[in-house]
């Protein structure tokens, strides 16, 4: 059967199988657009609060104020996805992503910068939640882990080019010009989602897509399978939002306290492991989709958490950058697999009416262990050598395994 040709359903309807619609590509573009934005101000917000006076721990706490922001919007952010609809949320939430970021430029004030950084994540929290539930929306469901896992891929670009960009950026024209410019880039995104068409209604009272009747839990045909739960969080994706919270959390002692157990260990060139992971990751997002497609779902996810164990144990153990190296391509391939095939268990689960919420149980589980494990390593490097995070850590996805989202029967494939 041609890539991209109609199949026939097991009750004779025809249903394409294409990932790359227009749609879809203009969706991708826009959200990489924007991560490259985030990944930009990440890098560059801590020294712009010093710049303006500000302490180190105030500096430091630049992210805080956009993470918790983002993060306690996204289950609002949810119910109105699966109330009013994802197109006006998603043009919304990158206006107002574009506009906060043209005013960093302009701002000379503490005070209102932090009132920025809240409005930013809460409009970040909008754009982002919007975007991962419309291609979820788009993508055909027997695809799904193989399509996200491609919509995420392009976000390895953001971390490959936007740190070395910034402080290039930052060297050379100064803080406003820096702004000013991705400022521009998020309103090339603005206009590209103009040109998005799906995802203009509400859920409530459509009808009901063919898919549906094949989602877990989704219900049988009929009114009832498509009202929107009243809850905030979505109940039936919290198996595989535990599992990415535990995922996140082992996950966030490489990112934040990596650079401090080379320090320790008298490791050089420590930037080439974040190289080497991203290369790994967008590897494992071209076989996650294949592999998806041939084994249960809860199969790839228990052997990518028993990787991502051993990768975490092993990077405590070594003592160079070799071995290091070695384990980032471990880590990194583990890691791609898990965030895509864990995505797609959590909106599959909920059905079509309930992605929004879904997506955002989903990303608040991630949003909070990347947050709250930064926290809690730091109190463990205040009483231990460097190499116990990581051994720590890699306790946390064996834990997982013993959790719903990965113990239940699994299921053949959907595909």
């Amino acid at each position: 059967m041609p890539h991209g040709a109609p199949f026939s359903s097991p009750d004779g309807a025809s249903v394409k199988t294409s990932i790359w619609t227009p749609d879809f590509v203009k969706l991708t573009a826009m959200t990489t657009l924007l991560r490259i934005c985030t990944q930009i101000q990440i890098t560059s917000m801590p020294l712009f609060f010093h710049h303006l006076g500000g302490s180190h721990a105030l500096a430091g706490l630049s992210m805080t104020f956009f993470t918790l922001s983002a993060l306690m919007t996204r289950p609002i952010v949810g119910v109105a996805l699966d109330t009013y609809g994802r197109r006006s949320i998603l043009l919304g939430g990158t206006a107002v992503y574009m506009v906060s970021t043209f005013l960093y430029g302009f701002v000379t004030f503490i005070p209102i910068l932090i009132l920025l950084r809240i409005l930013h994540g809460i409009s970040f929290s909008a754009s982002s939640t919007a975007s991962s539930t419309m291609a979820s929306d788009i993508l055909p469901e027997h695809r799904m882990t193989e399509g996200l896992s491609y919509f995420g891929l392009f976000g390895t670009l953001a971390v490959a080019v936007a740190p070395t960009a910034a402080l290039t950026l930052l060297e050379a024209f100064g803080y406003s010009v820096l702004y000013g410019l991705t400022g521009i880039v998020s309103l090339i995104a603005f206009l590209i989602g103009l040109g998005i068409r799906s995802g203009k209604g509400g859920l409530r009272g459509c009808k009901k897509k063919a898919s549906d009747k094949f989602a877990p839990g989704g219900g049988m045909p009929g009114e009832g399978a498509i009202r929107p739960r009243r809850a905030i969080l979505e109940p039936r994706s919290i198996p595989p939002s535990v599992v990415v919270l535990f995922v996140s959390l082992s996950a966030s002692a490489v990112s934040v306290f990596l650079p401090t157990f080379a320090i320790h260990r008298n490791i050089d060139h420590i930037g080439l492991f974040f190289v080497v992971q991203a290369a790994a990751l967008a590897l494992s997002r071209l076989f996650i989709g294949p592999w998806s497609a041939r084994t249960s779902p809860r199969r790839i996810v228990a052997i990518n958490l028993v990787a991502q164990s051993i990768a975490l144990a092993g990077i405590g153990f070594s003592h160079s950058l070799w071995e290091l190296l070695g384990w980032a391509v471990l880590f990194g391939f583990a890691n791609g697999c898990l965030i895509p095939q864990l995505n797609a268990m959590a909106v599959t689960n909920a059905g079509q009416a309930n992605r929004g919420k879904a997506n955002a149980t989903f990303y608040v589980a991630l949003d909070f262990g990347i947050g709250v494990g930064a926290a809690c390593w730091g109190l463990v490097l205040d009483g231990m050598e460097a190499e116990w995070i990581f051994i720590l850590a890699a306790i946390l996805p064996a834990i997982s395994l013993l959790t719903p989202g990965v113990s239940a029967t699994a299921r053949p494939g959907r595909s």
